[in-house]
Parts: structure tokens; C-alpha cells; sequence
């Protein structure tokens, strides 16, 4: 029997084949990634500093571990070469020979990269983002006896970087692009809410600039914003957003868009293929968050395995943002045609994202208005798909 090869170890790799083993103990199953195979919980990344754990500390369970747990082959640190749509198979590289893996049923589930910002200067390659495992080692290694944090970015990422830095006493600047944190995910007064959260003397914000060259400086950085406005930092976190793994896809002549184009099943535009968690674009809509990527391994474990060929169902995409100093809870709309309607006072807002039949399909909540998170996800439409 051929098996089902899965390429990729994030948390959408690894949800589905628990998912398969569960349903069926005798399916062969491998697991293809680039890394260490190991699982760990990438939301954690960005609160641990200040909890003063380090990369094994986040480390759940070793490709090893996992390996005789799911009773699957992983190949790991192994890089896919191609696919070959009409015979069933990829190539691979694991850095000592190339071999051909066939495959009754291949799922990407290769996940998103950092975007690289097109920064000039003699320091632009020190610039550090963080996505994996590996990285937040990096980037704690790097703080270390550090005082001066540059954070890019003032979304999801860089606002809880900032956040998990400075209550440690970092002395951080962030820079965005955008009038206030969250912006695509929350209106102007509760990003400004956030900001007056943070300790005045640790933080400075500088919204509507960006990052054009990063130089060395003493024994840190200069970094020069678009402006011509200067200033000098140790350590420079770029947080600025992710690039969806497409490109092994779009080499195989599957269909790609800003993600690898998938139905409301997670089916590609090739036969046996199918793509889930942060690479996949979902009838149009791209979901980088865990709560759809675990109900879309979970639907297509059953469609693999099963007569039932089972659609994405999204409960909701509630996400708790981690910003200690004010709680916040976003649910983003897939749609951005609406208007906010806000209720509140700050920094404890309720903000409801409707369309213009009234429908709420978004919603973002800030201090004491947290505890309204079941009240408005009753509210709220359900996501849908297709």
C-alpha cells in the first residue's frame, strides 16, 4: 500500500497525522520536514522571553517521541525537491542521497515564512525574525545582555514581542507602517488603548514610518527610518508578517494565488494533493491562525480515510492577542466590507465589525470588554467556505 505523505511538522502537519492514526492504525504514514520534526506550539513564541524559557523549554515532544507515539516514518532535516503530479511521487534530498517517496494521497502543509524587508545597509542581513523553533533560540541568544530592542511591525507578532520584551526591561521602539497596532484586525481606539497600555518609559511607538537601512553602530545598530529620522538600537526584530510556501506547489503546475489554492475540502487543483494550515488559500481566504488549521486537519483526516469527504467548519477565529497590560481578544472578518461599531470607554471597548446587512462578522475586545467573548461569538457568522 502507498503511503500518505505529509510534507511539513507544524502544528497543521503533525494535528493531521494524529488525526490519521486515530482513525487508522494500519495506514502507512510519512512525515517530510526540513527541521528537527520536534512539536511545539508557535503562538508561545512570543510570550516566552519573559518567562525566561528557552528554546528546549518549548520543545513538547522530539520527532522521536513522536515517531513511535503516531507509529509514523518522519524524515527529518530533508529537503522536498519536486513533485510529480501524474506518477504519484516527490523527490527528496535528506542531505546524504536523493530518493523518490510515492504516494497514494500527498498533503502540503509547508506552512509560512517571514517576510524579508527590501532594507539597505551594511547590517540589513542582523536583521532577525522569529517563525521557528530554531529562531527564538537565535533571537534569545542574541538579547542576551542587550538593552535595545528595534521591533518592525506592530501586528500580531510584533505587538506581543514588544509586549513580552519590555515587561522584562527592555528598552523597546516599534515602527509600523499603519496609524496603530492591529490595524487590518481592530479600529484606531482600540489600537490606541493598547499603546497607552505600555510603560511610557520602556516603549516608543513611531506608526506611519518604516525601516529603510540598518548599519552597524558602535557595538549595535543604526537604523534609519524612511523620514531620514535616525536612532541606535542593539538588536532589530523584523515582525512585519509571513509569505505563504508556495513555491513547490507552483513548481508542480498546481494552482497557486497568494497561497496554494485549495477547496473547501483541502483539495488542490491536482488529483491526490491537498494543502492545509498557513500555505493553504481556502476558497480565496487565507487562515494563518491555529483554530482553522486544526479543524482543517481534522476534516481531511476523515476525508482521506473515510467515505466522507468532510468540509472545513470554523467554529469561530477568536484569537487572544498577548498583551498583558491590556487584554485584547480579535476575531478577525474575512471580509473587509463593513464598518466598526464601537461601544465602551478605554481602554474596556467592544467593537463589532458589520456588514451592510448588519451581520456582525468580526469582532475585537479590549480590557474588562474580554469577558463579552461568548456573548459576541454567539453574535458573530460563522465563517464560510465556498
Amino acid at each position: 500500500m502507498k503511503p500518505i505523505v505529509v510534507i511539513g511538522s507544524g502544528h497543521a502537519g503533525l494535528t493531521l497525522t494524529r488525526e490519521l492514526r486515530m482513525i487508522n492504525k494500519e495506514v502507512p504514514i510519512i512525515l517530510v520536514t526540513q527541521d528537527d520534526g520536534c512539536a511545539y506550539y508557535k503562538p508561545n513564541l512570543s510570550k516566552a522571553i519573559a518567562l525566561g524559557k528557552s528554546a528546549n523549554d518549548l520543545m513538547m515532544k522530539s520527532a522521536e517521541h513522536i515517531k513511535k507515539e503516531q507509529d509514523i516514518f518522519i524524515k527529518t532535516e530533508t529537503k522536498v525537491l519536486s513533485i510529480d503530479v501524474k506518477e504519484n511521487f516527490i523527490t527528496v534530498d535528506d542531505g546524504n542521497s536523493v530518493e523518490r517517496i510515492l504516494y497514494q494521497s500527498l498533503v502540503l502543509a509547508t506552512g509560512a515564512s517571514p517576510i524579508k524587508l527590501p532594507i539597505k545597509g551594511n547590517a540589513k542581513d542582523d536583521v532577525i525574525s522569529v517563525n521557528t523553533l530554531d529562531e527564538y533560540r537565535e533571537f534569545r541568544d542574541t538579547i542576551e545582555n542587550k538593552e535595545r530592542v528595534l521591533v518592525i511591525g506592530a501586528g500580531f507578532v510584533g505587538i506581543e514581542f514588544a509586549s513580552d520584551i519590555c515587561s522584562i526591561g527592555y528598552q523597546v521602539d516599534v515602527v509600523d507602517m499603519e496609524a496603530w497596532p492591529l490595524r487590518r484586525s481592530l479600529p484606531q481606539e482600540l489600537g490606541e488603548a493598547i499603546v497607552d497600555s505600555f510603560p511610557k518609559d520602556k516603549v516608543n511607538f513611531h506608526f506611519g514610518s518604516s525601516v529603510v537601512a540598518v548599519d552597524t553602530k558602535d557595538d549595535g545598530y543604526e537604523v534609519t527610518f524612511a523620514s531620514g529620522e535616525k536612532l541606535v538600537t542593539d538588536v532589530v526584530l523584523s515582525a512585519v508578517g509571513i509569505r505563504l510556501n508556495v513555491d513547490l506547489a507552483k513548481d508542480a503546475n498546481i494552482e497557486t494565488n497568494r497561497g496554494i489554492v485549495v477547496d473547501n475540502c483541502s483539495r488542490t487543483s491536482a488529483k491526490h494533493i491537498y494543502a492545509i494550515g498557513d500555505c493553504a488559500e481556502i476558497c480565496g481566504q487565507t487562515l494563518p491562525f491555529i483554530v482553522p488549521a486544526t479543524a482543517a486537519a481534522k476534516a481531511l483526516a476523515k476525508t482521506l480515510l473515510t467515505s466522507d469527504v468532510t468540509e472545513l467548519r470554523v467554529p469561530h477565529l477568536a484569537v487572544a492577542v498577548k498583551i498583558p497590560t491590556c487584554a485584547t481578544i480579535v476575531c478577525p472578518s474575512l471580509s473587509m466590507e463593513g464598518e466598526w461599531k464601537l461601544e465602551g470607554e478605554s481602554p474596556d471597548f467592544t467593537a463589532r465589525f458589520t456588514n451592510a446587512e448588519g451581520e456582525v462578522t468580526g469582532f475585537a475586545l479590549t480590557g474588562k470588554a474580554t469577558t463579552q467573548k461568548g456573548f459576541l461569538l454567539k453574535e458573530c457568522v460563522a465563517p464560510k467556505f465556498g
